[in-house]
């Protein structure tokens, strides 16, 4: 089956199951506009749940690196359990395929992410305890935003902990014709292929590193991915772990969301 089929597959099925799932008791402030791209408002939405521990996520909204609420309610029972625990979420959406390229996405994310850190404070976040999650190609921007901050601009407001759900972590892993949505992946400057990989970024100074996976994924392999980045995290002695499951690039069956819910709750409680 192709990336294409699988990714098609998943919207539907879980979209059409997503709006079965309980609601929480949440304040959602939206369309805090972070900048403008070709005009258009990019803008991320603030959940806020009445247990709220002062605690924040920036969770990558990004699936396919297409980025909207469809992508949002697809992953709800992977972040749903953030806000039954108390986390705020700054639900952060980016310039999508196959308008714009990765390269457009890590670029605007990079400024959306500033934007979050100037401003947690208002929505009673500290913003020297953030964490950062992702699922798939969310997981994909995840890792590249928490690990590509050069030594020297480290700060206070670095994201404390980095949670990535099944994602890609090499552009140059992907066939170079492969497409999505009718416009191909690295249809961008050849230049930047390594600028946007998570894979070139591994350092000793990188945030704490989740990775949860499913060993029988097609659309993105267990063993070229997840578990090729934690080696290279252990070789760079950054704290880490990889949490391996029997499914695929899909939301997890039982028992395996719990265990994943426990793991993401784990990981956060630990770091932030």
């Amino acid at each position: 089956m192709t990336i294409q089929k699988i990714i098609r597959s998943l919207m539907l099925a879980l979209f059409l199951i997503s709006g079965n799932l309980s609601a929480q008791d949440t304040d959602i402030t939206r369309h805090q506009i972070y900048g403008h791209r070709d005009g258009m408002a990019m803008f991320y939405d603030v959940e806020v749940p009445a247990n709220a521990n002062g605690l924040g996520i920036v969770l990558i909204v990004s699936g396919g690196f297409v980025s909207g609420e469809d992508n949002l309610n697809i992953i709800e029972p992977f972040w749903n359990i953030l806000l039954e625990n108390g986390y705020t979420l700054f639900q952060i959406y980016h310039p999508a395929h196959p308008v714009y390229r990765i390269p457009d996405a890590f670029a605007a994310l990079k400024i959306g992410v500033q934007h979050i850190q100037d401003n947690s404070a208002q929505f009673d976040v500290d913003s020297e305890r953030l964490g950062i999650f992702g699922v798939s190609t969310g997981g994909f921007l995840s890792l590249l935003l928490g690990m590509s901050v050069e030594a020297d601009e480290r700060s206070a407001y670095d994201f404390k902990a980095i949670v990535a759900m099944m994602p890609p972590v090499d552009v140059l892993d992907v066939d170079f014709d492969a497409e999505l949505f009718g416009a191909r992946y690295l249809d961008f400057d050849p230049a930047l292929y390594s600028i946007v990989s998570p894979i070139n970024y591994v350092s000793a100074d990188d945030p704490p590193t989740l990775l949860i996976h499913g060993t029988t994924d097609q659309a993105v392999p267990y063993e070229r991915t997840s578990v090729r980045m934690q080696s290279l995290l252990e070789e760079a002695g950054v704290k880490n772990r990889l949490v391996s499951v029997d499914a695929g690039h899909e939301i997890f069956p039982e028992p395996y969301l719990s265990e994943a819910h426990s793991a993401i709750l784990e990981w956060f409680e630990r770091h932030l």
